[in-house]
């Protein structure tokens, strides 16, 4: 597909005759890396990569530019790369299947000639089209993907634990860690984290890179083996395996001597407690530190003193673009009995439109409808995400001013048949 001298390719994830990975992908990863300032790959770095992503079986796309001169740049170097692949999300009531969209870059010398607008477009439209009720992507600019029907759904912070002194907990222990060799957790980190993300509402499915980055296959810095990773399991009181935790001491300089935990994943409350309990129980260190923490992040409340607790770093996660508005709300809880209508405002046509909304005993029968100047609730696209998986409750939203009702008077009734309680959290990003 060409557009000017832009032309728009496939990169297949094969090898060259020496066995090694191509030269078109080596172009396209290393695009990638430039994009988010990150050291060239080659060599082994290169090849862990490559096997990653074939066995997430992504889609790799690249723009290349014909009209530059090939004695400056090599013709196989991408100005912009875009990349797909499948896993779930868990929307409250059952994972479905979500088009994960990442590593999106155009570079600086290509900018705002529409080169994300028709990649971004007509991949969308290719998941629609191949039956994707939603796409998500995590993003780091917060502007740039609303525009296309991209709602923020999740949130992450860092939670710093002060454990100088004797951190109490207001619960008993009960089961037992056991700290491993993170090669042990080969064959337990994806089976723990498919239990945990089964029961966690906005948890999206993991890509291969955790693995490796579990086991100390990979550093948090490449893909290099890190031989500061340490790891521990929890097993509840029958023995059986309910969570993990990776981490690493960040050195003596500077204070507050800390252990930083790069990933903790639990089954059960009671397994993610008492590994932070073990992590309190380290000698000659001041604070634990945790990147994923969610907004209302529990551990608060099962400490004593809950002023050991401080948060910084608050982050955007997970957003969400849903694709069809029957299937993907189909899919998610509803309390009680009763009926409304939704109009959605769309401008790339991929769910604009009315839909009505029978909820009986939290069971949904979804229907599309001619468009009405009337609706229970009318929203644009983007906020979908959001309402889709319960981010915050309709008053807020209205509050906010990104939907509006028809009946402002009926805010509790609506409130009572969708709003969900607590808030998603997705741990991991892609």
């Amino acid at each position: 597909m060409r557009s000017g001298h832009l032309r728009i390719d496939n990169v297949p994830l094969t090898r060259g005759e020496d066995g090694t990975p191509s030269d078109a992908y080596a172009a396209w990863l290393n695009s990638v890396g430039e994009g988010f300032y990150g050291k060239p790959s080659t060599g082994e770095r290169l090849e862990q990569m490559f096997q990653s992503h074939q066995i997430d079986a992504r889609v790799l796309t690249a723009v290349y530019d014909d009209s530059r001169d090939t004695k400056l740049v090599d013709s196989l170097v991408p100005v912009a790369t875009y990349a797909s692949f499948t896993k779930t999300l868990n929307v409250g009531d059952g994972l479905l299947p979500a088009h994960l969209v990442t590593t999106v870059t155009v570079r600086p010398t290509h900018r705002r000639r529409g080169i994300l607008r028709k990649l971004m477009s007509d991949d969308l439209a290719k998941a629609k089209s191949a039956g994707f009720a939603v796409a998500a992507l995590t993003a780091t600019e917060a502007t740039i993907y609303g525009r296309f029907g991209f709602g923020r759904c999740t949130e992450a912070q860092r939670m710093n634990l002060d454990v100088r002194g004797e951190v109490r907990f207001h619960a008993v222990p009960v089961g037992s860690v056991v700290q491993v060799v993170p090669s042990k957790l080969s064959d337990i980190a994806a089976e723990v984290f498919e239990r945990f993300h089964t029961t966690q509402r906005g948890s999206v499915g993991r890509q291969e890179a955790y693995q490796r980055h579990a086991t100390g296959a990979w550093g948090p810095d490449g893909q290099e083996p890190d031989p500061k990773t340490r790891a521990a399991v929890y097993l509840d009181d029958a023995g059986v395996i309910q969570g993990f935790v990776t981490y690493a001491f960040t050195g003596w300089e500077p204070a507050p001597i800390t252990l930083e935990i790069r990933d903790l994943v639990a089954a059960t409350p009671i397994a993610r407690r008492e590994l932070f309990r073990f992590m309190t129980a380290h000698d000659l260190i001041e604070r634990v530190s945790y990147p994923a923490a969610a907004a209302n992040d529990p551990l608060g409340w099962a400490l004593e003193d809950p002023a050991r607790l401080s948060y910084l770093e608050r982050e955007h996660g997970l957003w969400v673009r849903v694709l069809d508005v029957q299937a993907a709300f189909a899919a998610r809880k509803y309390t009680g009995s009763g009926f409304f209508t939704l109009r959605v405002a769309d401008v790339q046509g991929l769910t604009s439109g009315s839909y009505a909304f029978e909820i009986t005993e939290g069971t949904p029968e979804i229907t599309r409808i001619e468009d009405s100047s009337k609706a229970s609730i009318a929203c644009d696209v983007q906020v979908l995400g959001p309402l889709l998986l319960g981010t915050a409750p309709i008053a807020d939203l209205l509050a906010a001013g990104i939907v509006t009702l028809d009946d402002p008077s009926d805010l509790g009734r609506l409130a009572a048949l969708v709003d969900l309680p607590g808030i998603p959290h997705a741990i991991n990003g892609f």
